[in-house]
């Protein structure tokens, strides 16, 4: 089989599992790709990603078929390994670059506390409150939820749903604890004063929570640097022989061993134990 023939073989494939619903779906036609579809719209707007979640599922479907066919050279377990990365590298993309973004908004959390804190004083209103915050925050990602709240606030639009919305998108501890308890004081329609007591007893967690996540992170962070290295070194020494004597890699190529069995689980085993290095390593405080 060429390589043109996989890779038809690989779209025929994708396609006809996608078009084939379950038995749920067949009895009601169209729920599934909704379902579909709202999921990787939420997946996009934690992301603060103004995409197409159409497009998303595009890309989902032809990364497998690219990367098989990049595979097929090699050998054609190489390519339904490389066919699965392609599957999952969108998915693993998008949550790293939440996990990124978020990471830096939850810094940002004692911050938006101490602010909040600042506008509540004086018998200031809670619009008065984020607008204080707003002009006082360093982060994209919470200046922007910030003018979502405010604008919809200013569209007499209830001040608790759209905290809700903000709540709801938030990943992590800290930051989603601040905007649970703006949620419950605005629905509860909470004074100020009362608003500022329960923002004021929260940035004590928030603040011990941030001082041991960076204390664990700076702790941990020669771990981290030695799992890459150790990433790196496999794959350029492979790299580095290939450049300088192909020769000595002739059992890879030209044998049924090397291209079905020794090549793929050399690959598979790099995955697995970068994967499985970097979960061993990860605390999240």
């Amino acid at each position: 089989m060429d390589f043109v023939g996989a890779a038809c073989l690989a779209a025929a494939v994708l396609s006809l599992g996608l078009a084939i619903p379950s038995s749920a779906a067949r009895r009601r036609p169209g729920r599934w790709f909704v379902r579909l579809l709202a999921h990787h719209q939420q997946r996009l707007a934690q992301a603060r990603i103004p995409g197409n979640p159409r497009a998303y599922l595009a890309l989902s479907v032809i990364a497998p078929v690219a990367l098989f066919g990049i595979g097929w050279y090699q050998s054609p377990v190489l390519a339904v390994l490389a066919a699965v990365g392609g599957l999952l590298l969108p998915r693993f993309w998008l949550t790293w670059l939440v996990h990124v973004q978020a990471r830096r908004s939850e810094a940002e959390a004692p911050r938006l506390l101490q602010a909040l804190l600042a506008g509540l004083t004086g018998g200031s209103t809670y619009l008065d409150a984020l607008r204080q915050a707003r002009l006082t925050s360093n982060d994209q990602w919470i200046r922007q939820d910030l003018d979502y709240v405010i604008q919809r606030f200013m569209l007499d639009a209830p001040l608790h749903d759209s905290l809700r919305e903000i709540r709801a998108r938030t990943t992590t501890r800290n930051l989603g604890l601040v905007w649970e308890t703006l949620t419950i004081c605005a629905e509860n329609q909470l004074p100020t004063q009362a608003a500022r007591s329960l923002l004021f007893e929260l940035s004590t967690t928030v603040q011990f929570n941030v001082q041991l996540a960076n204390e664990v992170r700076a702790r941990s962070a020669g771990q981290r640097a030695q799992i890459w290295l150790l990433a790196v070194i496999v794959p350029g020494m492979y790299l580095y022989l290939r450049l300088t004597n192909p020769q000595l890699l002739s059992v890879l190529d030209e044998t049924m061993m090397g291209r079905f069995v020794l090549l793929p689980l050399a690959a598979a085993l790099e995955v697995v134990g970068v994967a499985l290095s970097f979960r061993i390593a990860r605390f999240e405080a």
